[in-house]
C-alpha cells in the first residue's frame, strides 16, 4: 500500500515536472532543415514563385562560390530569445559550414513580429552588423510591417544575395531589390557624422601623441582596438558557423 503511493506521488512529481519544462527546448529540438534546406516556411508565409526562387538562387550560389544563404519562417519562438534560436538553427543546421564559413541565415518569427540576420563570420567582413540593419530597414521592415511577408521576405533576400553575390563575383543572375524610403535614412544621416567625429577625435590624439604632449594611451590602451584585437575590432564573437554578428528588427 506504501509503496503504491510512493508511485503515485513519484510520477505526479514526474508529471508536474514535464508540465513545466520549458517548451521552447523541446520545439527547437524539432526544427531541421527541410529536404530544400534554403527554404523553410514553417510559418507557412511564402508563395511557391518565392520558394523556387530562393531554393534556385541559393543552389547555384552554393555551387559556385560554397556561400550558403538560407531563409526559415517559424510561427513563434516558444519563449526563446531570437538572437539564441537564430544562432541555435544556424549551427544546428550547419549553414555556410565550410572552410570560411560564409553563411547567412535569415529568420522570421510571424508571432512575436521579429525578423534577425544571422552571419557567418566568414562573411562578417562585407555584412558587418550595422549593414545588415539598414538592409533589413531599407528592404523589409516597410514591406512586414504591412503584413506583405511574402514580398518583404523575397526583396531583402534579393539585397543579400546581391551583396554576396558581388562580392564572389557570381557568374549568375543578380536582381535589384527594390528600395524604400524610411526614417533609416535619417539615421544614416546622424551616424554619418558621428563617424566623422570619431574620425576627427582619433586624428586629434595622433597628432597630440606625435608632438610629445600625450601619453601614448587612448581609451586606456592603444589605438589598436577598443579591447583587444585587430584595429577597431572586438565587437562581435561566438564560435561554431555563426560569428555572433548579425542585426534584429521587430516589424
Amino acid at each position: 500500500m506504501l509503496n503504491s503511493k510512493i508511485k503515485k506521488i513519484y510520477f505526479f512529481f514526474v508529471f508536474f515536472f514535464l508540465c513545466f519544462l520549458p517548451v521552447s527546448v523541446l520545439a527547437l529540438d524539432t526544427v531541421d532543415s527541410t529536404s530544400e534546406f534554403y527554404v523553410n516556411d514553417y510559418a507557412n508565409i511564402l508563395s511557391t514563385e518565392t520558394e523556387k526562387y530562393i531554393m534556385d538562387h541559393s543552389s547555384a550560389l552554393d555551387q559556385e562560390t560554397d556561400a550558403q544563404i538560407v531563409v526559415v519562417t517559424i510561427p513563434s519562438l516558444e519563449n526563446n530569445s531570437l538572437e539564441e534560436y537564430a544562432t541555435t538553427l544556424f549551427r544546428k543546421f550547419g549553414i555556410g559550414d565550410g572552410q570560411e564559413n560564409s553563411g547567412l541565415l535569415l529568420l522570421l518569427a510571424l508571432e512575436e513580429r521579429q525578423m534577425r540576420v544571422e552571419v557567418g563570420y566568414g562573411l562578417e567582413g562585407i555584412l558587418p552588423d550595422a549593414k545588415t540593419g539598414r538592409i533589413q530597414d531599407t528592404y523589409m521592415i516597410p514591406y512586414l510591417s504591412e503584413d506583405n511577408f511574402d514580398e518583404g521576405i523575397l526583396n531583402g533576400y534579393k539585397a543579400f544575395f546581391q551583396e554576396i553575390a558581388s562580392y564572389y563575383d557570381f557568374s549568375g543572375e543578380i536582381e535589384e531589390p527594390v528600395e524604400e524610403e524610411t526614417d533609416g535614412d535619417i539615421f544614416d544621416f546622424f551616424f554619418f557624422f558621428f563617424e566623422l567625429g570619431m574620425l576627427g577625435l582619433v586624428i586629434y590624439f595622433l597628432i597630440h601623441n606625435r608632438n610629445g604632449r600625450g601619453t601614448g594611451m587612448f581609451m586606456g590602451g592603444s589605438f589598436s582596438s577598443f579591447g583587444g584585437g585587430s584595429s577597431f575590432g572586438g565587437f562581435s564573437g561566438g564560435g561554431g558557423s555563426s560569428g555572433g554578428g548579425g542585426s534584429s528588427r521587430g516589424f
